[in-house]
């Protein structure tokens, strides 16, 4: 029974529309052996994602105040 279950669960795994932002974490962890994951944003879509602080105090160095 257990078997069986994982069967279909798998089957509904490879059918379900991956997220493409699964998707480059996903490829990024594949190439990288050590753990760690490096992932590149256009800086549009990470002001996009980001708050103007977040933005502020990742991306150009500021600092929180």
């Amino acid at each position: 029974m257990n078997i069986l279950r994982l069967v279909v669960a798998d089957k509904e795994r490879k059918t379900r529309l991956p997220n493409p932002e699964f998707q480059k974490i996903e490829a990024a962890a594949a190439c990288n052996d050590k753990g760690a994951v490096s992932i590149q944003y256009d800086k549009e879509e990470l002001r996009k994602k980001l708050s103007a602080v977040e933005y502020f105090v990742t991306q150009e160095k500021g600092t929180e105040r």
